[in-house]
């Protein structure tokens, strides 16, 4: 343990100096921190595991063992499923339990009962838009099911037997640093962490951005710059058949007076890749499934791998901390992954109440609001008391009390569902039809599960819970005193976009739109536009694939907007107009021998990323705020925001969205005198596609001889994006430094400077049994001082895979693992 104690010493000085800079709060006691005996020493972890060979447990029903291989990733053996889920708690707590409650923390809105003011509006922000309560109802509708609420309970019980344990000195690291110790879990908490991931994964609504623009731009405009879908995207079903047709009137868009600044919307390159291929297009006949959700890279890592194994079930996966199950992952028979659907399902309704706000207007009735009481703790200080005002929409989540305007959300994540059943039977199914069977508890947020069987059995299905609603419905605010506008009614089940082994061979999805125009249901959401194509345009060019064929499709930087903008832009770039500067000359000549590939070691991927974001920047100047001027990018230091890895900026003011990457590019090729490509703060000339393109081109040139200048001379794409793997905390001293990387969020290796791949996973089944890979942007261990905090980090870096050890029993552990023997108190 010696040789670890130092350099722990001196990350945890490290992490001291940086705490006060962070937004989450002071520095802890410093005798207590530094404790030899108690302090932050001992969380230092020797590289080999010094794990006891056998426990006793009171809360065991029988005997269980672990094998716990050499990167930290446990294999559960148990008799039951009590002890299986039991046991799944307490290993994943010992491994993750900051991390666990730390999420459903900020999930509860209780964060500023850890590290105080700083996290007050946050927290305030969580309780108005109801999480805290629609956990509470979710859990109250699990737990009248038996089965739902034996396996929280068990769950749970692993999780506070593992604290219990716990003594002042080896409490995780980050309960040190801020002063603090965990509390008990509970079955809430674990209901909050899946409330926590379906606000993650709905954040595709853009009723309020969409109100302005239309505002802005008036009925027609609007509707050619922000169309339904894009035309030419390679949907994840076509043709799809209904038994019943619908009848879908366009709904009149009702614009509110008032004006609504956004909340922070999702980066749009949240998203996942996942395809299935059968067998008769694999070069060994054996089908093989695909997935890479794409997500927030963060250490703690976002998932936590296991296998699973009791007398009902035998699977291997990845888990998320906190709850039960494997969320993605394979058993004997089949293996599933997951891809974010984009369906937007929050719709906001501008409600009018009385003077006193005891009352809203529904129609001709007044109904009365009911009132709920939020104490937010804040600590250090006085509680902040809120009162949330709720409408049988949902709760008032935004108001502006100066105009008497107030915002219900309705949110399909409030209504009380339980998809930890779906998973549980995931993790037991045999072919299709107990996949469909398993699918049909999942509500939100929806997502695109993929499928395959030893069978030769692949499909997907976009399955959730969504509104059956008329044309325009939740695009816009809507008016909350029309009752004519509240949706009760839902697509059915098998009427969700879905495919069983279709023609072509393969199923995939990429966030694209799930159907094509025969598709009969309305539908709104932000959907991916370049990935899908790629990945599709390969899976179809290659009728042998292999495993590494596909590993080689999640890695690949090819950039599909680059193919299609790049030759717009240079044709429209009139080089006779002015001699090149050096930066210019360089600029260009990296263009015009560029591949269209993000790869890390290579310096056209930095100006193409750069000359977009300044072309679109120059078109939708409509879209910035009113302070945006031809200096704009001067405000700030550009050599300090490139040395703080923040080099990209978003000038855009909060109240829009750009229109999708595929309407400029359309606008580049056969609209070029469009009335969008005039500046609107130039009164003398009118410009074109061709002036944006110049002007765009010359401000791209000065950035990025800033890039050369104070990069040191480093302008690769991998230095440029500079992607890092951050501690939730956000301190670098438990980050991970920045990764030579490439990707693009336009390439199926969608990775960026915070977001990527979050768990790669490749599965080869056929009856002999499954052959699978994966990897972590990390570790199994959320403690800085273990050598499994990040220990795959360097893999995943270098697009290699771990072989995923899928046992039979714990005497098929070899050398390299620990087995650990559990028993019940006699």
């Amino acid at each position: 343990m010696e040789p670890i104690r130092p350099f722990l010493g001196l990350l945890l000085c490290v992490a001291l100096a940086l705490v006060g800079s962070t937004r989450f709060g002071s520095i802890p006691p410093i005798g207590k921190f530094f404790d030899p005996f108690h302090g932050f020493w001992q969380n230092a972890e020797p590289n080999d595991s010094d794990s006891e060979p056998e426990f006793t447990i009171n809360q065991l029903s029988g005997q269980a063992s672990v094998v716990m291989d050499k990167r930290g990733v446990p294999h559960i053996f148990s008799s039951s499923d009590h002890d299986l889920f039991f046991l799944q708690g307490y290993l994943t707590a010992k491994d993750r339990l900051w991390q666990m409650e730390f999420q459903t923390h900020a999930a509860a809105g209780r964060i500023s009962d850890i590290v105080g003011d700083k996290a007050k509006e946050f927290d305030l922000e969580q309780r108005r838009i109801g999480m805290l309560w629609s956990a509470e109802r979710a859990l109250e509708f699990v737990q009248q099911d038996s089965l739902s609420r034996s396996i929280l309970d068990a769950y749970t019980a692993g999780v506070n037997a593992f604290i219990d344990e716990l003594k002042p000195r080896n409490l995780p690291v980050e309960y040190k640093l801020l002063d603090y110790k965990p509390e008990p879990w509970t079955n809430l908490k674990s209901t909050l962490l899946l409330k926590y991931m379906a606000k993650m994964l709905t954040g595709t609504e853009r009723d309020r951005p969409n109100t302005e623009a239309l505002k802005l731009l008036g009925t027609d405009l609007f509707n050619e710059l922000f169309p339904e879908q894009n035309k030419l995207t390679d949907p994840i079903v076509t043709g799809f058949s209904v038994d019943s047709s619908v009848q879908s009137e366009p709904l009149h868009a009702w614009i509110p007076s008032s004006t609504w600044e956004t909340p922070e919307i999702q980066p749009h390159f949240i998203g996942s890749n996942n395809w299935a291929v059968s067998a008769q297009r694999t070069a060994l006949g054996k089908t093989i499934l695909c997935n890479d959700p794409h997500l927030k890279l963060s250490l703690p890592s976002l998932w936590y791998e296991i296998q699973l194994h009791s007398p009902s079930v035998n699977c291997y996966g990845v888990s998320l901390p906190g709850a039960p199950n494997v969320i993605i992952g394979f058993n004997e028979n089949i293996a599933w992954g997951v891809t974010n659907a984009g369906r937007d399902v929050q719709d906001y309704y501008q409600m009018e109440l009385n003077a006193d706000r005891t009352a809203y207007r529904f129609g001709n009735e007044w109904k009365p609001v009911q009132k709920r009481v939020e104490t937010v703790i804040v600590r250090g200080q006085e509680p902040v008391v809120d009162t949330v005002l709720y409408t049988h929409l949902g709760p008032i989540a935004y108001h502006d009390e100066e105009h008497h305007s107030f915002l219900a959300l309705r949110w399909l994540a409030h209504d009380p569902s339980n998809e930890m059943i779906t998973f549980y039977g995931l993790n037991r199914a045999n072919n299709f039809e107990d996949y469909q069977e398993a699918l049909s508890h999942y509500e939100c947020p929806g997502q695109n599960f993929v499928f395959a069987d030893a069978n030769d059995n692949i499909a997907i299905w976009q399955q959730g819970k969504f509104p059956l609603k008329p044309t325009n419905h939740g695009k816009f605010i809507l008016d909350g005193t029309d009752p004519t506008l509240e949706i009760d009614r839902f697509i059915p089940q098998l009427q969700n976009p879905h495919v069983l082994n279709p023609e072509r061979g393969f199923v995939s999805s990429a966030n694209q739109a799930p159907t094509d125009t025969t598709y009969p249901y309305y539908y709104t959401g932000v959907f991916e536009e370049f990935r899908n194509r790629t990945i599709n345009r390969a899976l179809r060019a290659d009728s042998s694939v292999t495993v590494q064929d596909m590993m080689d499709l999640q890695l690949n930087n090819y950039n599909l907007l680059a193919e299609e903008a790049l030759p717009l832009m240079l044709e429209l770039l009139d080089t006779n107009r002015f001699q090149y500067p050096e930066y210019e000359r360089l600029a260009l000549k990296e263009l015009l021998g560029w591949n269209y590939r993000n790869d890390a070691g290579i310096i056209a991927p930095t100006v193409f990323e750069i000359w977009w974001d300044e072309l679109n920047a120059l078109l939708w100047d409509e879209f910035n705020g009113q302070e945006w001027d031809q200096d704009m990018y001067y405000r700030y230091s550009w050599q300090e925001l490139l040395n703080s890895g923040k080099a990209r900026i978003d000038m855009r003011d909060p109240r829009y969205v750009y229109p999708m990457a595929m309407v400029t590019i359309e606008m580049l090729r056969s609209k070029r005198g469009h009335e969008m490509f005039d500046h609107h703060y130039t009164n003398d000339k009118k410009e074109t596609a061709a002036n944006i393109v110049y002007d765009s081109f010359y401000w791209m040139s000065m950035k990025f001889g800033d890039v050369i200048k104070y990069k040191f001379s480093q302008p690769h794409w991998g230095y440029y994006q500079a992607t890092t793997v951050q501690h939730l905390m956000r301190l670098d001293a438990f980050s991970s430094p920045k990764l030579f990387v490439g990707g693009s969020e336009n390439a199926p290796n969608a990775t960026t400077s915070t977001h990527g791949p979050s768990w790669r996973m490749i599965v080869e089944l056929s009856t002999d049994g499954p052959t699978a890979y994966g990897v972590l942007p990390g570790g199994q261990s959320g403690n800085p001082g273990s050598a499994n905090y990040m220990n795959s980090l360097e893999l995943w870096a270098k697009g290699e895979y771990h072989r995923l050890k899928f046992l039979g029993g714990p005497n098929e552990a070899d050398e390299k693992c620990t087995v650990i023997n559990f028993r019940a108190k006699e």
